[in-house]
């Protein structure tokens, strides 16, 4: 067998397939650039605060410092919990607005969007008036991750 001519095949083969198929240009930096979005309030001057923070993050609520007692809020653990997202977002609110009512205020918000995976795909269609020179369409996805945080004051008596 001459394993030349094997060889030559086999590394001719990718190079005449990439020939054929259009390549993607590279994405624009900006479209991986993290996006962070905060609100602020101004604060007094001479008032001391006392700070709690409350970070949702992949369908859990942190707490910080702890908040009666918890660190750590989410829904029940189930096998199949197809509610879970729902529940997540009543228990965020309940928390909030039970912060609200023992008169912590609201603070900042704060919204990071960071792109995790970028996806190039290309697809190959005939056209129906000529096979001959298929119609190559690419689309590129992008994949983000979104963390929120709410941070909540609330003045210290004065000594």
């Amino acid at each position: 067998m001459n394993y030349r001519l094997l060889w030559l095949a086999l590394l001719s083969g990718p190079v005449a397939l990439a020939q054929h198929a259009p390549t993607f240009s590279a994405l624009p930096e900006t479209s991986l650039t993290a996006t962070v979005s905060t609100t602020a309030v101004s604060t007094e001057a001479g008032v001391r605060y006392q700070y709690q923070l409350v970070h949702l993050d992949d369908g859990r609520i942190w707490l910080a410092p702890a908040w009666r007692g918890q660190t750590k809020l989410e829904p029940a653990r189930k096998f199949l919990n197809y509610d879970a997202a729902g529940e997540v977002d009543a228990l965020l609110m309940q928390a909030l607005n039970e912060m609200a009512a023992e008169g912590w205020e609201l603070l900042e918000i704060r919204t990071v969007n960071q792109p995790v995976q970028a996806v190039q795909k290309v697809e190959k269609s005939l056209k129906f008036n000529d096979p001959n020179t298929p119609v190559y369409t690419g689309t590129t996805s992008i994949e983000t991750s979104s963390q929120t945080r709410y941070l909540f004051r609330r003045a210290l008596p004065r000594p």
